[in-house]
């Protein structure tokens, strides 16, 4: 019997009977022969399935196959012969291109070998500043030791162990980075150190070049901007950026655990693995600079604080190098300033939703607390006590806390309709505001000279923040505007400059009076609290980087030296605070004494005993002051235009450095002082122009 077909015939099957087959052999069954019935099978159900392929579909894989094999075979043939004809020492990158573009009617088989080239990228070769012939092997390893010994004192996210040519050897920009920022007494050296460090850094952009080396010294780079710094050209919020995104793409933003993971395609051709404190060390450092640039410019922190950074500070804590005890109260207090920003909301006063007495009372309160922790904890240690960064963040946080105070617009309740009246509650926090940044201040100006030139970024943005508070604080109801901000556009800002309109600027405003509801009037705080010495001591004590005979912003770049813009920004915020002290002393001494506010015009009185102290008369033209002929014929002397750094501006087809002004025409010193001052308190920010 056939054995595809069913055992059982279909007689049997449908009488229910037992179907044998025969003895002999025949397709009949037992029973259908003895019934003399037709024997019949049913066929089997066929197996489901796919339908093969077509071999010629099978046939065109494999040719494709063989085509690819033989491709590949030719390169590796053309890669030898390549490598053969370059020195050993080049590690040129090689990449096939397809230059043809794909025709969409053309076959998808491999592309022709003769429409494949080669790109040969050119070797990356980092740059050598000794080898460039800038600096002395000698004198730079002389600054890496420096760099070793004080300037890690200020900004210990970056640790260097080992000497100046192993240094040199393994991370050259980290290297370079650090010869920038230490040879701060040769301001040429600093400025040809500078651009090609700038250079370099575009050129590990463009190469794709990511490592511990690189972010480290893009951290000291940032972390010493201030000495870089131009209010036109600043691109501080890129190296902060880029800073960031090193961070994420290298992963030293995740908590990587025990277990083995694959490694990111980042990660491929890598041999030595990074040290992972020192990568936690730049983690924590980002942040910092992260931080401290968000709180000048009145920005939102692009990192923000995560639970792996208080477990990353917690292994410093321990540490047996002395500068990691350094890293947990400098990342805590940055958390704490990014927090109180958010709940303040300083960035944005307008939309802020903690207002009244007794919120911002109660939140001022909570903060303050923390801070004291923190101090309590940091106190501990004598090295971290003692350390002038830690010092100078803590009085930092303190103006932080109470900034509230100065916006108006906080303190409207329905028990208090006049925002302008001063409770006691207010006038606590503007007490402890000012003191706080007459200490930060006082600080700065207790340091040897030396040592200023070691401080980090984020000493100098907290300067400038403590002059600000301290400019808001002395004059509360002219500059807070009832609570807005306010901002002239430039062209209207210049037209104000212009000489007529700079005369009836300068002459005294009508008097508003002094407050009836408090004593805290201009004259009677900057009396009380000696605003006036503090600057003065402070302006005496920057004498090394801007002469008092000198104009701000006058100096070419190249002359310039260490901390110059630092000394002409306090330089200006002085000028515009006499000036507004001498205006209102005048005014006050002019009116008609009021039997009920007699002390207080005694007081403004007094005040002119130490207001008369500064000169308001022009200082003298600059050395490179020069004469041109006017329009008509007529000789006016010229001197250059007080714009700050208008030399530093890069455009393509303009001079900005043969820009004059004849003086009949020409920019008052009063005149840009006002615009300086009215642009740096209404954006309470760093002047960016």
């Amino acid at each position: 019997m056939n054995s595809r077909k069913r055992t059982a015939c279909l007689i049997c099957t449908r009488a229910k009977a037992k179907c044998s087959q025969s003895d002999d052999g025949s397709d009949s069954c037992q029973r259908c022969r003895r019934l003399n019935k037709q024997c019949a099978y049913a066929e089997p159900p066929k197996k489901s399935g796919v339908a093969p392929k077509p071999r010629s579909r099978v046939r065109q894989l494999e040719r494709r196959v063989e085509d690819l094999m033989e491709l590949i075979v030719s390169n590796n043939a053309t890669t030898t012969t390549t490598t053969n004809q370059i020195p050993a020492t080049s590690s040129e990158k090689e990449i096939p291109v397809q230059l043809t573009p794909p025709d969409s009617n053309e076959p998808t088989d491999p592309t022709p070998q003769d429409k494949l080239e080669r790109l040969v990228l050119p070797a990356f070769e980092t740059y050598d500043p000794i080898d460039a012939g800038l600096i002395e092997e000698d004198h730079a390893y002389l600054l890496l030791e420096e760099f070793k010994s004080s300037f890690i004192l200020t900004f210990p996210f970056v640790l260097v162990d080992v000497d100046g040519p192993t240094l040199r050897r393994e991370e050259p920009f980290l290297f370079h980075a650090i010869l920038t920022v230490t040879a701060y007494e040769d301001k040429k050296l600093v400025l040809q150190l500078e651009n090609a460090l700038r250079h370099e850094i575009a050129r590990m952009i463009e190469h794709c070049r990511k490592s511990l080396g690189i972010l480290q010294g893009l951290l000291v780079y940032t972390a010493w901007y201030h000495s870089f710094y131009h209010p036109i050209n600043q691109q501080l919020a890129i190296m902060i950026q880029l800073c960031v995104a090193l961070v994420q793409d290298l992963g030293y933003s995740k908590n990587i655990k025990g277990k083995p993971r694959p490694m990111s395609i980042a990660q491929c051709g890598k041999f030595d693995e990074p040290d992972p404190i020192a990568s936690k060390r730049a983690f924590l450092g980002t942040f910092f600079l992260t931080v401290t640039f968000a709180q000048a410019w009145r920005k939102r922190t692009s990192l923000p604080y995560t639970r792996f950074m208080g477990k990353c500070c917690e292994i410093f804590e321990g540490s047996s190098v002395p500068t990691d005890a350094l890293i947990p109260p400098l990342v805590k207090a940055s958390e704490l300033i990014s927090r109180i920003n958010d709940h303040f909301s300083y960035d944005d006063i307008e939309s802020a939703e903690v207002q009244g007495d007794l919120m911002l009372e109660m939140s001022t309160t909570n903060f303050h607390e923390e801070l004291k922790r923190l101090k309590g904890s940091s106190s501990k240690i004598p090295f971290v006590r003692d350390n002038t960064s830690v010092q100078l963040i803590f009085c930092e946080l303190d103006m932080w806390i109470y900034e509230s105070c100065i916006h108006t617009s906080l303190w409207k309740s329905a028990s208090q309709p006049d925002p302008k009246s001063l409770s006691v509650t207010r006038l606590k926090m503007l007490d402890r505001s000012m003191n706080a940044a007459l200490t930060y201040l006082n600080l700065l100006v207790s340091l040897p000279q030396q040592k200023l030139r070691q401080l980090a970024f984020q000493t100098w943005s907290g300067w400038f923040y403590a002059v600000i508070i301290i400019c808001k604080l002395v004059f509360l109801e002219e500059n807070d505007r009832n609570g807005t901000t306010q901002f002239f556009p430039i062209p209207q800002e210049l037209d104000e400059m212009i000489p007529e309109h700079a005369e009836e600027r300068n002459q005294a405003p009508a008097h508003r009076g002094p407050s009836t509801q408090s004593s805290w009037t201009p004259l009677n705080v900057a009396r009380e609290y000696d605003i006036q010495g503090v600057f003065d001591r402070f302006m005496n004590y920057m004498s090394f980087a801007l002469p008092p005979a000198d104009l701000p912003w006058m100096v070419p770049p190249k002359n310039q030296v260490h901390l110059y813009a630092i000394a002409c920004i306090q330089r200006t915020m002085l000028q515009g605070f006499t000036k507004r002290i001498q205006r209102m002393t005048a005014s006050a001494n002019s009116e008609v004494p009021d039997p009920t506010q007699s002390d207080r015009v005694a007081d403004a009185t007094t005040t002119t005993t130490y207001t008369a102290s500064y000169s308001t008369s022009a200082p003298p033209n600059p050395p490179h002051a020069f004469f041109n002929l006017s329009n008509a014929g007529q000789t006016h002397p010229t001197v250059q235009s007080s714009l700050p750094f208008v030399n530093a501006m890069n455009f393509d087809t303009l001079d900005f450095e043969g820009i004059t002004i004849p003086s009949s025409y020409g920019m008052q010193a009063s005149g840009f002082d006002d615009w300086m001052w009215d642009t740096i308190m209404d954006d309470f920010s760093m002047p960016t122009l």
